[in-house]
């Protein structure tokens, strides 16, 4: 039902209205003390009654005014469920059964300890069930996991982490939630991006030299385009360079290029088995 709309006030009518609000104290709109909620009008002088042509003027009424904040952006936090620790699992056979399932009769795969490479065998621990162990495994299809017997590894704990943001180019060692260390990171090309995924450090390797500078951290990720590069299988590390120019640009063939003092700094904090968390 449509209400009718009453447009016949007569001037006395609207300032009576007026003198009457006055009186109560109108709430009109969010003022420097009234909270977040509202504010209230302020009166410089008491209204003043008249009646129409005597000249009498009318309150003279102030509203009160907040002061001007200009607003304070912030960059939001990067969205990640910190672990406060994990697990790393080092091989302790020369071959290590890799299960589907810890009912799983026979292995799937078999991993030799030590790696094609000649370092040790190192797994992240993803779950425990009795006296097997689900881990995440070097190979590819990326974030690939199996069952190994607990007592085919010795179990250690990892207290950091690595974040690695690629469209800002931005590497964060961190330890539960504090920020241990952060620094820019040459990442893929386009043609050659490094793969997003959870993944952890799987070799640890000082002054490679060359395009690889003073250390190599070895990721247990590979590139979803190069199935293989220069005499390796296409997995993705994170190491120095000799080219600093390289480092925070999109430059690389998957690969995430610190300068040479950042990945110092960063192997102290990183030893094998830290998650490395490769977000886009």
């Amino acid at each position: 039902m449509k209400l009718p709309v009453r447009i016949g006030l007569s001037v006395l009518g609207l300032l009576a209205i007026f003198a009457t609000a006055i009186g109560v104290g109108i709430y009109l709109m969010p003022g420097p003390n009234a909270g977040s909620a509202g504010r209230f009008v302020s009166l410089a002088k008491p209204p003043v009654a008249f009646a129409a042509g005597t000249g009498v003027r009318l309150a003279e009424v102030t509203l009160a005014t907040a002061p001007i904040v200009e607003p304070v952006v912030v960059e939001p936090p990067l969205i990640f469920d910190h672990p406060g620790s994990s697990l790393a699992a080092d091989a302790v056979v020369a071959k290590v059964p890799i299960f589907d399932s810890p009912e799983s009769v026979t292995p799937s795969m078999t991993l030799g300890n030590p790696t094609p490479e000649g370092v040790p065998l190192v797994f992240l621990v993803k779950q425990r069930r009795g006296d097997w162990l689900r881990v995440q495994l070097p190979v590819r299809p990326n974030e690939s996991s199996g069952w190994v017997r607990a007592s085919d590894v010795s179990v250690r704990s990892v207290s950091n982490h690595i974040v690695v943001e690629v469209a800002k180019r931005k590497l964060s060692a961190f330890s539960g939630s504090q920020l241990l260390m952060e620094t820019p990171v040459g990442v893929g090309t386009s043609r050659t991006p490094t793969p997003p995924g959870d993944f952890y450090v799987d070799i640890s390797v000082r002054n490679p030299g060359g395009a690889y500078g003073r250390h190599m951290l070895s990721v247990a990720g590979f590139s979803n385009v190069l199935k293989s590069f220069g005499r390796g299988v296409g997995q993705v590390a994170i190491h120095g360079t000799n080219n600093p120019a390289s480092v925070g640009q999109f430059s690389s063939n998957g690969c995430m290029r610190l300068s040479n003092d950042a990945v110092l700094k960063l192997a102290g904090l990183a030893p094998t088995g830290t998650p490395v968390f490769i977000v886009p």
